[in-house]
């Protein structure tokens, strides 16, 4: 019998994660979401109040970028200041 796997092999990653974020306490941690992934807010539930037990503040930015293309500067100027706004960012999908 011959098996055939159709999932492609999965892509070369960095390894390298970052610099550390050291202690928590008193740190700003942004977290992006959107409304498209909705179970990520049960995720992001979960990271808060991990965070906020740890002593960081958390700062949640909801973007709307996927709703509307006429949104994008305006989005883009957002994203801008939540990112010079915290000392970490969270970014990324949840299912």
């Amino acid at each position: 019998m011959l098996v055939l796997d159709p999932t492609a092999a999965p892509p070369l990653i960095d390894p390298d994660r970052g610099p550390d974020a050291g202690p928590l306490a008193g740190k700003r941690v942004g977290i992006r979401y959107d409304l498209t992934w909705r179970s990520f807010l049960w995720t992001t539930d979960e990271w808060a109040r991990k965070l906020e037990a740890a002593g960081a503040e958390v700062v949640p930015w909801c973007s709307e970028s996927r709703q509307d293309v006429k949104l994008e500067d305006a989005v883009l100027e957002e994203l801008e200041g939540f990112a010079t706004d915290v000392d970490i960012a969270i970014v990324g999908l949840g299912n």
